[in-house]
């Protein structure tokens, strides 16, 4: 754990260098998305995920206040990260859901909110229920989840498999996927998929303006890491996002420890792996795996592939 002097420390050492705080940190994310300068980024995000060309989304989205009305007193509080209006054209417009997630449960609760935002989009006409509205949920899913593809699309569809309803449409991007560079990408929209969300982990301007350089223009690009340094220089949020960090350095010691403990107590080959699986779960790196079940890097990697 550090102690107050070494964050400050810290904070010292981050006006120096060209570090960023990460998008992939839910308030750094939220006040990233909510100023005009990351606008362009937002609209890159859904022209990727709509298909879309670009030229044919910029200037037609706007924020939309991320808190869903109460109506009765009994309705629990409702709010997301960010939520925007894409007008299509005259007759179509589309509700978009961005959501920056940091535990598993947190994608179930934005379900819940975006089924919320979809319900308002129902009305009757000629006696008749119509939809007014698609709703899209996109969850950059910021924890590691070995079970799950780089990309999931979510609909409602029946036992046969057959879609009954697609006006709200849920996508689930597995962030890690993105730094795996084993991973092949299935096409050109994964790729661009992999670069926002390495965009959204950057913890660097260096890296930041690399990668968004690529799908954004030189205008764009500056004026999203000009937002992203100005963000990450404020000794607030670099006094939380640190504190935050030490909470999870935290964790992850704890269960270093307690899979130490295990291996300890059982000190079999099998036990050994089982560890390291549990291991690789939970983000460790290769050398703290073999410092804990003594197994090689080589078996490791065989694991991780596995995995």
């Amino acid at each position: 754990m550090k102690s107050k002097q070494e964050i400050e420390e810290t904070l010292e050492k981050n006006r120096r260098t060209d570090f960023v705080i990460p998008m992939s940190w839910d308030v750094m994310f939220e006040q990233m998305f909510i100023s005009k300068e990351v606008m362009p980024l937002l609209e890159y995000i859904i022209s990727i995920f709509s298909n879309v060309d670009i030229n044919d989304v910029k200037g037609k989205v706007k924020l939309l206040s991320n808190e869903l009305r109460q109506n009765f007193a009994k309705d629990t509080r409702s709010k997301s990260d960010i939520i925007a209006e894409y007008f299509k054209d005259e007759k179509n417009t589309d509700k978009y859901i961005v959501e920056m997630n940091s535990s598993k449960k947190m994608p179930w609760q934005n379900v819940l909110y975006a089924y919320k935002v979809a319900s308002g989009g129902i009305s009757i006409a000629n006696d008749k229920y119509v939809k007014t509205y698609d709703t899209i949920l996109i969850n950059f899913n910021n924890f590691h989840d070995s079970k799950h593809k780089f990309i999931r699309t979510i609909t409602m569809r029946d036992e046969d498999g057959i879609v009954y309803d697609d006006s709200t449409i849920i996508y689930e991007v597995n962030m890690a996927k993105a730094k795996d560079l084993s991973y092949n990408y299935t096409n050109k929209r994964e790729e661009q998929i992999a670069i926002i969300s390495r965009m959204l982990m950057a913890e660097s301007s260096v890296e930041l303006n690399k990668e968004s350089n690529i799908i954004m223009n030189k205008k764009d690009t500056e004026k999203l890491v000009n937002r992203a340094k100005e963000l990450s220089s404020d000794d607030e949020y670099i006094r939380l996002f640190d504190e935050e960090e030490n909470y999870k350095e935290l964790i992850r010691n704890t269960e270093l420890a307690e899979a130490r403990e295990e291996g300890i107590k059982l000190g079999s080959k099998e036990t050994a792996i089982d560890i390291a699986k549990n291991l690789i779960k939970i983000g460790l790196t290769n050398e703290q795996i073999v410092e804990t079940t003594k197994i090689s890097i080589a078996e490791i990697d065989k694991l991780r592939k596995e995995d």
